[in-house]
Parts: C-alpha cells; sequence; structure tokens
C-alpha cells in the first residue's frame, strides 16, 4: 500500500468525501436510508473539525466532529474506503482528531452499534467508555451505544 496522508480537510475535498460515504454506505445493513449529501459534506468540510486520508490524491478516509450545545464534540462520521480497510487508516484519522480535540480540552461522544464489536474495540483502546445504551435510537430496532471520551 502507498502512504497514507491525513490532513485538515479542505471544502475541495467535500464532494469525494460525499462520493466515499454513499459507496460506504451502500455495504450497510441499513443501505437504503440516505447518507449525508453534498450540502452536509461541503458544510462540515468547512466548518467541523475534520481530516481525511489521502493515497496518491485519492480520498480513502474521513473523520469529522462537530460542536454540540452541552460543550463536546460529537465523532460523527469515520469513513474508510472498504478497499483499505485494516491498514490502520482509522486509528491515524481518529489520531489526528484526538490530538485536535485534546489541545482544545473538550470531551467527545460518538454512538455505535452495540453489535459492532471491532469498532467498539477501537474506541475502548482511543479512550472512549460507554455511558449508556440507547435502546431505538432511530428506529425501534435500532440501538446504539453512547461512548464518552474525557481530553487527555
Amino acid at each position: 500500500m502507498s502512504k497514507v496522508g491525513v490532513s485538515k480537510t479542505v471544502i475541495s475535498d467535500s464532494l469525494g468525501i460525499a462520493a466515499l460515504d454513499r459507496n460506504s454506505w451502500g455495504n450497510n445493513k441499513d443501505s437504503e436510508f440516505i447518507p449525508d449529501g453534498e450540502h452536509a459534506w461541503r458544510l462540515w468540510c468547512e466548518h467541523s473539525i475534520m481530516f481525511s486520508a489521502k493515497i496518491n490524491g485519492e480520498i480513502v478516509g474521513a473523520i469529522l466532529a462537530f460542536y454540540c450545545e452541552s460543550g463536546v464534540y460529537c465523532v460523527h462520521k469515520i469513513i474508510v474506503s472498504s478497499d483499505h480497510r485494516g491498514n490502520g487508516i482509522g486509528s491515524l484519522l481518529f489520531e489526528s482528531l484526538l490530538t485536535t480535540l485534546d489541545a482544545k480540552k473538550v470531551s467527545s461522544c460518538l454512538t455505535v452499534e452495540p453489535s459492532n464489536k471491532n469498532a467498539i474495540s477501537l474506541y475502548d483502546k482511543l479512550g472512549y467508555e460507554v455511558k449508556e445504551l440507547v435502546n431505538g435510537y432511530y428506529r425501534s430496532y435500532e440501538d446504539r451505544f453512547i461512548m464518552v471520551r474525557e481530553p487527555n
């Protein structure tokens, strides 16, 4: 695999990230629900804390967190191209994001499906702790853990 570069996302990355999101979402068990569109990605690239991973200029991953009125940042998306999963790209993206959040001295939260053991294991290693199980988070059959991380 070629070298992965992780950097602060720029506005011109928005369409590539939106395409990556659509492609990744198609592998989701609930893929009939619409992923975030170009408009949302354009706004997030400009106004959230967001990093992208690229190989030879191609976007292969992204992560974003946005500020909440409660004072924490919500990690809303972590996406890695299916062709590049298992190569540490998600960890690199999280490292960049958490370094930024730690510098701000703010907590962060995220949600995860309780059956997603791989993601939960990664989040545990990164310092996130399960704070709550919300049954029916989206629809009656979709439960989510709320996980929180305090700054280092």
